[in-house]
């Protein structure tokens, strides 16, 4: 599981929150009863990328890879 110290949340452009986890910036897609489901943001892309979070956001619980073609934002490490 991933270090709370590497969950960030930051304003987006849009006015809502994402997720910056391993230099990617995520968007929240859904919440559940026991955890948080963020898709990356280039996911109109064609990025499949995706993390689940509990749901006070400390811990990552599963991950689903990012396509070859997405690549880390080094602003954002």
């Amino acid at each position: 599981m991933a270090d709370i110290s590497e969950l960030r949340l930051v304003p987006n452009r849009g006015g809502s929150m994402s997720l910056n986890f391993e230099g990617r910036a995520y968007k929240l897609k859904h919440t559940g009863k026991q955890k948080k489901y963020w898709r990356c943001s280039k996911d109109k892309e064609g990025c499949r990328g995706a993390v689940w979070t509990d749901l006070e956001m400390t811990a990552v619980i599963d991950r689903k890879d990012h396509v070859e073609t997405c690549r880390v934002d080094e602003h954002l490490t």
